[in-house]
Formats: structure tokens, C-alpha cells, sequence
């Protein structure tokens, strides 16, 4: 089976630098990845289009390579037969050099085209843009990537007059008006209907309002070799996008003489009196991705109620001090066995915040050298005492938080950089850090940083951060290493909220029915 790869995603510093090198140091003509984006982006705007021929398409193309990119556009879309209008921002003297050359021979085209098919216009010129004929699609190839400052005038004006037109739009490389490194909209931007990005994905298509603004996106090869995009990735602020292909790769399979201990056995520390719920949610989905035994242990109040709601799940009570948290001492001489046995750990669904609770759980991660995840009321044991993750993680902890338990252990951080962030504490805490949002970004403690590919708004419901930390546990129970089970638990989890939403409603989602799906969708998509 050839290997499977990850997709990269580029700052928009990173993906200059790709142009350099290819350009510079490889010998590839930028003409020539301009000829290749255009005609890739054609091809795009030919679908949308259906038929080609006899359509009207028209095209604001800016002074730089996006608006190249836009003249290549235009050029194949004439030739395939549509009636295409050209909206230009400069004279041809103020243009990039490819861009320039492009444009002159549009202007020769259009001088040669007895059709009358093909019309350059200077913006300047025109008496109002509402001159130009109704379009059956219209391009925004205006800015690119290269925007860090709000839009001024009269590009401003043109996005909105372009988002007030009732045809399709598609843009190039990114919306107009969108920052290509946070998603942030600077003043106004572009509603695209789909978005042709060229070489790789940009970070700002994913984060932020990126995946409202740009639609469906496609990535067009445009001749960058992938050992560049690689070591470019590499750079602050880029990510990864994991694939269908590569989890599959990634997820454990079982050995045709497995038994229940050797599939891998997982130990969840859950549930406290006002939250019976998500123990059973952590502890289903660690025996629904696949761990071979899965116990749970709880406070021995409410082992009973737990009793009632998990059949396959064994239950161990944990000895509660006359207080009502856990006891720390009692409770290790409970767990001590177990520890042993088990191969993986998860901390905090449901636990609560008694002090006796939360003193419980940082001398349970003091102790134990388990592969262990920790979510919810486990990373509220830690506010205040990060020096123990610095101790201990070691590459071996997941932490799971959402933005409001990220502020509680690291402080008011700047969550609009949100990839540097998680590069910068996954490295200084020594862990895997999985930042819970839509998307999730799953931070390694050598600085890879992974934007989750899959899920949508039915996720937004409670609960599904303890089916996400089951499925953590679980699959590191059965020997994925930490860093790789994060990803894996986040994509399959969010394909089965997208298996969800394709035959219900998204607001109707309860967290349960994501294990109800999961099977079918390790079927489906991930079986090998």
C-alpha cells in the first residue's frame, strides 16, 4: 500500500517562500506556475459553469499574481467560448511582470476577437460597475494572499458590490478582504461560493471566518515539488490537514489471536454525584473505537447510578472523603493493580471540582507513567500548577481543553494566532495539546500543529468532548502513540458528526449518536 501523506498548510509567508524556491533554486519559470493555476482555476470555474460556451463570466483582477492568475482565467474560459469581461485595477505598467505579460495578450486577443466575446475594462473607466452585463460567475482574483491591513477604497467597494451580485462567485487563492494566516476578516472580504487555492491550502481558508467565506475549496497543483511544500510547512504558524487515507493508515488494527486485555485496556477516572453522564459517554466511546476492556472508575456513591447505564464497561467505586471528594490515599490502594494493567489513562469527565478531588488527580499524574488524557475537570485540577505538565507529560499526556479551560491554565493568549499558540504551549509543556473548537487543532510537542479536516455544527452539543476524550483513551490503549491518536480520535469523530448531519438535521445531534455512527463510519471510510 503506498504511503499516505498529509496535506500541508501554508502562512502566507510560507508559500512565497515555495514560490521562491521553485522559481529560483528548481529553474521553474513563474510564468509557468501562473499558466498552470489559471488553467487549473478554469477548469474549476467550467464546472460551476456547466456549460462554457455562451456564458458570461466576469473577472476583477487585480495588479499582482492573483490577478495573473485571473487573466490565465479569463484567456481559457474566452477560448472554450463564454463572453468574458475583464475588470482591471491598474494601468499594465504597475502590474507584476507575469501578470503584465498575461495581460498583453489579452489585449491582443481581444483586439483579434471578431465575436466580440472578450471585453477589458479599466475600472477607472467604467461609468459603474452595474454597466456591466448580468455574469453567470463572477472571479475575485483582486489581492491574493499578500493582504494584512484592512481594504481601503475602491477595493472595499468592489467586494461588496461583488457580494451583492445573486450569480456564483468563485475566488482565487482566497477570498479578497480574508487574512491568509488567521481567517479574520480585515474590514470586509469576499462571500466566495468556492475558492481555487493554489499549491496548497492557506491557513486562513480554515480558521476563523475562512470556512464560512470561502465555500468549497479545491487545491490546484501548480508544478511545486512536494519536498518544498514540506520543508516550507515546516515554518511557524503552518499546519497539517490529515486525510481519509492517512488515518486509515494510522488507526490500529486488531491481530487475528487478539483477547480482551491484548486489544488494550483503558482506564477512565470519571464521574462525581452532579455528573453521571460523562463517564459513561468517555468510557463508551473508549470501548466503541476499540479498547478490549475498558473500567471505570468513580466515586463509590455513584457507582451504583453508573451500574444502571453501562453494561460493557466494568466499574471500580473510589473511596470519597467525609467531605464528598475522592480520597486520595484510599483510592490508590484501589487503583494500584489497575494502573498496572492498564495501558492507557483519562482524567477529569465529569470528576468535578472538589479541592480533595482535584489534589486526588495531581498525585494521580505525579504517579502514573501511563500514556494518560486529560479533559474537563482534570485540566481544572491544573490551573495553577502547569510546572507538573512541564514534570510529567513527556510527550505521553493529551490534554484536551476547550478555549475556556485553555485561558484557566495558560492565561489571556491572542487565540486569533491560534497555530502559533498551540505550537508554543504544546512544545513548552512537553504534550500533546488538542484545542477544542470548529476546527480542532492538535498541537505535537516537536511543533506540528494539525487542523482537523472533518465535523461540522452538530458537534456543538454537550458531551461530545467526553466522546472525544473516550476515543483518545481508547486508541491509545491499543498502542497508537498520543500525538497520532489525537488526530485520529478528531477525524473520525468529526466524520461521524458528518455522517450524521447527511441524513438529520445538525441541531439535533446529541452526543450519544455519534457512537451510534462511528461503526458504520469506521466501515465506510476508514476500513482497510
Amino acid at each position: 500500500m503506498p504511503e499516505a501523506l498529509p496535506e500541508p498548510v501554508l502562512t502566507a509567508r510560507a508559500m512565497r517562500e515555495a514560490d521562491r524556491r521553485t522559481i529560483e533554486e528548481l529553474g521553474l519559470p513563474g510564468r509557468v506556475l501562473m499558466e498552470t493555476a489559471g488553467r487549473g482555476a478554469a477548469d474549476v470555474a467550467a464546472r460551476m459553469l456547466g456549460t462554457v460556451a455562451g456564458r458570461t463570466v466576469v473577472c476583477l483582477c487585480g495588479r499582482g499574481n492573483n490577478g495573473g492568475d485571473g487573466f490565465v482565467l479569463a484567456r481559457v474560459l474566452h477560448a472554450r467560448g463564454a463572453r468574458v469581461h475583464v475588470v482591471t485595477l491598474a494601468d499594465v505598467s504597475a502590474m507584476s511582470d507575469d501578470a503584465a505579460a498575461n495581460y498583453r495578450l489579452l489585449e491582443q486577443l481581444a483586439a483579434a476577437d471578431a465575436s466580440g466575446r472578450l471585453h477589458l475594462h479599466r475600472l477607472d473607466a467604467l461609468v459603474g460597475l452595474d454597466h456591466l452585463p448580468p455574469a453567470d460567475l463572477y472571479v475575485d482574483a483582486l489581492l491574493g494572499t499578500g493582504l494584512s491591513s484592512p481594504l481601503r477604497s475602491p477595493i472595499r467597494e468592489l467586494v461588496q458590490w461583488l457580494n451583492e451580485r445573486a450569480a456564483p462567485v468563485l475566488a482565487i487563492d482566497i477570498p479578497t478582504g480574508l487574512d491568509s494566516d488567521t481567517g479574520e476578516v480585515l474590514g470586509a472580504a469576499v462571500a466566495a461560493t468556492r475558492t481555487v487555492t493554489m499549491g496548497a491550502l492557506k491557513v486562513g481558508l480554515l480558521l476563523g471566518e475562512g470556512p464560512r467565506l470561502c465555500g468549497a475549496i479545491d487545491v490546484i497543483e501548480i508544478g511545486i515539488p512536494r519536498h518544498v511544500l514540506e520543508q516550507v510547512a515546516r515554518q511557524p504558524g503552518c499546519a497539517w490537514r490529515a486525510t481519509d487515507a492517512l488515518i486509515r493508515q494510522w488507526l490500529p488494527r486488531r491481530a487475528h489471536d487478539a483477547h480482551k486485555y491484548s486489544a488494550g485496556m483503558a482506564l477512565v477516572v470519571a464521574g462525581s454525584r452532579e455528573f453521571t453522564g460523562a463517564p459513561v459517554m468517555a468510557a463508551t466511546a473508549a470501548a466503541r473505537i476499540g479498547a478490549g476492556y475498558v473500567l471505570c472508575a468513580c466515586p463509590s456513591d455513584v457507582r451504583p447510578i453508573l451500574a444502571t447505564k453501562l453494561t460493557e464497561v466494568a466499574l471500580l467505586g473510589l473511596p470519597e472523603t467525609e467531605r464528598g471528594g475522592i480520597d486520595q490515599e484510599d483510592a490508590f490502594d484501589v487503583l494500584d493493580g489497575w494502573l498496572e494493567r492498564a495501558r492507557a489513562l483519562l482524567v477529569g469527565p465529569g470528576l468535578g471540582r472538589h479541592p480533595d478531588t482535584q489534589r486526588f488527580v495531581r498525585a494521580l499524574l505525579e504517579r502514573t507513567q501511563l500514556p494518560t488524557v486529560i479533559d474537563a475537570d482534570g485540566l481544572n485540577a491544573l490551573v495553577g500548577f502547569t510546572d507538573l505538565i512541564r514534570e510529567h507529560a513527556q510527550g505521553r499526556w493529551i490534554l484536551t481543553p476547550h478555549t475556556g479551560e485553555f485561558r484557566r491554565l495558560a492565561g489571556e493568549v491572542d487565540l486569533t494566532r491560534r497555530i502559533e499558540v498551540v505550537q508554543e504551549y504544546a512544545r513548552a509543556w512537553g504534550c500533546v495539546l488538542l484545542l477544542k473548537g470548529m476546527p480542532s487543532v492538535v498541537g505535537w510537542p516537536d511543533g506540528t500543529v494539525w487542523i482537523n479536516a472533518t465535523g461540522n455544527p452538530a458537534l456543538a452539543t454537550a458531551g461530545t468532548g467526553d466522546v472525544l476524550a473516550g476515543l483518545c483513551v481508547g486508541l491509545v490503549a491499543q498502542g497508537l502513540p498520543p500525538a497520532q491518536a489525537a488526530v485520529c480520535a478528531l477525524h473520525v469523530g468529526g466524520a461521524a458528526a458528518d455522517r450524521y448531519a447527511a441524513h438529520y438535521g445538525t441541531a439535533s445531534m446529541m452526543a450519544l449518536d455519534l457512537l451510534a455512527h462511528l461503526p458504520v463510519v469506521l466501515r465506510e471510510r476508514f476500513d482497510r
